[in-house]
């Protein structure tokens, strides 16, 4: 059963409830729904059955005509184009949106200035400050090239670490995650609302390599994925601004093990990693695609495809910050990995403009 599908029955069940939530426990006003919990199994699915879910690679290409071996948004259609502009003749498009789709298709990825506002941006800061000075353990942190978490103590130095999720518990990143013009344009390329998957905080510039977040972040359909970068501060040069390769959301699909888009590492190991990383840029630069970085004012917004090759570019100042705030989106009839690896997880969590789910913590509690 594709994702649309299984997720299609998920929301007619979820929408039958339908009650609006209390007010965030940390006293913001701002009202979270109620927590949506579906009928999914309870028990953690085994390797073997979690692969069997994965969509294989269609030869030669979709049957719905998508550009490449898998399923994906409305945008990776062959025909989009012409999506856009009898979308825009039935008057359901606006001059700017119409600019801004026709963009996303050629070049992967969009940013729409000044999306979120300085009073946020300036409050996520603090948040953070008083977190790392005071702890929070309920917060989940990440050393550089660390993959799971600790609880934040007090006095963290905060410098190049990272903090997953942070939205479960502050109301600043709920406002900056789920600002309008950030959602209003997923909601174009998603054709309903969007569901946030997972973020990371940034202090510094990551220095990480070039790679596509659709070979780490899986998702049912593989395509179906957006993230959004957002300036909590200026950009300044030398910082390890964020990194791109425009229109490298359309380079023909690495296919892990001969049929995943998404890599594993006891199913397809460590020496099929690296021939897929380090054949990205190569494969980007044989196409003919410019290297772009990523120099913003605080408040913009950079959204790109699951699919555009990205990463962090050289810190050559060390005495600069690149304060950020990352996050991922799938659409509502979509499907996380993490939501059949570990249903418990699967709980979504109402918020104005869509919802938010997390693989951290228990959106039902904040913990």
């Amino acid at each position: 059963m594709t994702g649309f599908r299984r997720q299609l029955s998920r929301l007619k069940t979820s929408r039958a409830g339908g009650s609006s939530g209390p007010e965030s426990p940390n006293g913001s006003g701002s009202a979270l729904g109620a927590p949506e919990v579906g009928d999914r199994p309870r028990r953690q699915l085994s390797g073997e059955e979690l692969d069997a879910l994965l969509p294989a690679a269609q030869q030669p290409e979709a049957q719905v005509a998508y550009r490449g071996h898998f399923e994906g948004l409305w945008t990776d259609r062959v025909d989009a184009d012409q999506v856009i502009e009898r979308r825009w003749r039935a008057g359901q498009l606006h001059a700017a949106d119409v600019e801004r789709l026709k963009h996303w298709v050629e070049q992967g990825y969009v940013v729409i200035p000044g999306a979120v506002g300085a009073d946020d941006c300036e409050q996520i800061k603090a948040d953070l400050r008083q977190a790392f000075e005071h702890g929070d353990e309920r917060l989940h942190v990440l050393k550089p090239g660390e993959h799971s978490g600790t609880p934040l103590q007090p006095g963290t130095p905060q410098a190049r670490m990272r903090v997953n999720d942070i939205y479960v518990f502050y109301e600043s990143a709920r406002r900056a995650l789920f600002a309008e013009p950030i959602v209003g344009f997923l909601r174009l390329i998603f054709s309903g609302q969007p569901t946030l998957l997972q973020s990371l905080t940034f202090d510094k510039g990551s220095q990480q390599g070039i790679h596509q977040d659709t070979a780490y972040v899986v998702i049912d359909p593989p395509g179906a994925l957006a993230a959004a970068w957002i300036a909590l501060e200026d950009v300044q040069p030398g910082s390890g601004e964020l990194v791109y390769y425009d229109g490298s959301h359309r380079l023909d699909d690495f296919l892990f093990s001969g049929e995943y888009k998404c890599w594993h590492h006891e199913r397809d190991g460590v020496e099929q990693h690296d021939d897929y990383a380090n054949g990205l840029v190569p494969r980007a630069e044989a196409a003919g695609l410019q290297r772009k970085r990523l120099l913003v004012k605080r408040g913009d917004v950079l959204i790109w495809s699951g699919n555009l090759a990205h990463g962090g570019g050289e810190v050559t100042d060390e005495s600069l910050s690149r304060r950020s705030l990352v996050g991922h989106y799938c659409p509502e009839w979509a499907v996380p990995r993490y939501f059949d690896q570990f249903p418990e997880r699967s709980v979504l969590r109402p918020y104005p403009g869509g919802r938010f789910a997390s693989t951290h913590y228990d959106v039902r509690t904040g913990s």
